[in-house]
């Protein structure tokens, strides 16, 4: 029987102990080495829409609005107006001193008495020369004098009566009424102050007709047309959104590629007044392709698009090519694909190149994905 020498167990442990601590020295390595697996959340691609929506900041202005003034000159009476105040059709607003009008008037009606006397007493010679011509009494000369005269004092009886109907209206157009229901605006003329015909006076606006103006790029332009639907949203009142309908379209720019563009709004709100702040949106055929996928802006690597942008650029975008992950299930990674975007509809971006139906791409952290990533899927509750 062999005896168990100590010498032979004190070199079998040397040997072991370095073993141990290369083995436990791989294991810390392969620990420090090795990525955690990131969670995905996934959009699906399924919805589709044919155009886009532009949206352009604007201001609430009046669609009626009029410069009135009076027909003849004078002098103003007191002005007692302030702007924003509302006014009825055929209501009173301004009045011109009376005085020298008045006395027009009553030298008008003297003139057309004295002229009627005039011809009653033209027509009674007239009259008389006339039995006389045929009696043999009077000559020839002698009635066709008394003609005449009848005859002349008709036309300046006419006259006289014209002459007294045009004092007449002088005199009311003297009285600056309102053409419209209305607010007025402005009031450009001050308390006993002498105007002219044809000065304006004051600014009155209709009190339920109001338009927004805006420009469209030369991109869009030709995708619209008047008669096309808007939709107006007034920033300065919570949750008031109108019906609205284009207008005009200029068909020359006012600026390099910005074309004027009017949209009147069809419904009413007692809220709505001229000088607010809204925001006009259009439904506009998206400008490449014919139709795309929606989808949401946090699924694109914006630092790495070309043309997206955080901010109210999103809001405008037109169109360019941008970055999605798409995720591979068989391999449980994540692939960066470049695709074609045509616009923005209901704060969704428009893809017409690069996706399928019923593909997963990233939703969530894309700025921290890379292309081949392992990536876990989370499920679709998870928030």
């Amino acid at each position: 029987m062999t005896l168990f020498r100590p010498q032979i167990a004190v070199r079998v442990a040397a040997l072991l102990v370095p073993l141990f601590v290369l083995g436990a020295c791989d294991s810390k390595n392969a620990t420090e080495t090795e990525q955690p697996v990131r969670g995905l959340k996934v959009f699906e691609v399924s919805a589709t829409a044919d155009n886009m929506v532009r949206r352009y900041p604007s201001v609430i202005q009046p669609a009626d609005e009029s410069k009135l003034s009076f027909e003849i000159g004078g002098q103003l009476s007191e002005v007692t107006l302030e702007v924003g105040s509302r006014v009825e059709a055929g209501q009173p607003l301004l009045r011109l001193d009376p005085t020298t009008l008045n006395f027009e008037l009553q030298q008008a009606r003297a003139a057309l008495g004295q002229a009627e006397a005039s011809l009653s007493n033209a027509r009674t010679d007239f009259e008389r020369k006339a039995a006389l011509l045929k009696s043999g009494n009077v000559t020839k000369a002698a009635y066709d004098s008394a003609d005449n005269a009848y005859k002349s004092a008709e036309a300046q009886t006419e006259q006289a009566r014209q002459q007294l109907a045009i004092a007449g209206e002088r005199l009311e157009k003297s009285v600056l009424k309102a053409p419209f229901d209305g607010v007025i605006s402005s009031v450009d003329a001050k308390s006993f102050a002498n105007v002219s015909a044809g000065q304006s006076v004051l600014t009155l606006y209709s009190l339920n007709a109001f338009e927004v103006e805006f420009s469209v790029p030369a991109t869009v332009i030709n995708a619209l047309a008047t008669g096309d639907e808007a939709r107006v949203a007034v920033t300065d009142l919570e949750d008031v959104t109108l019906k609205g309908r284009i207008k005009e379209l200029g068909s020359r720019a006012g600026q390099v590629s910005a074309f004027p563009a009017v949209v009147i709004l069809e419904e009413e709100h007692e809220g709505v007044k001229a000088g607010m702040a809204a925001e006009v949106s259009l439904n506009v055929g998206l400008l490449s392709g014919d139709v795309g996928f929606l989808v949401p802006v946090r699924c694109f690597a914006l630092e790495q698009s070309e043309t997206l942008r955080r901010g109210e650029s999103v809001r405008q975008h037109d169109g360019g090519t941008a970055q999605v992950y798409v995720f591979d299930e068989a391999t449980s990674t994540v692939k960066a694909r470049t695709v074609m975007t045509a616009g923005v509809r209901d704060n969704m971006i428009i893809v017409v190149e690069g996706l399928k139906d019923g593909e997963l791409i990233a939703s969530a952290g894309v700025s921290y994905l890379h292309d081949g990533q392992k990536v876990r899927r989370l499920p679709a509750s998870s928030h």
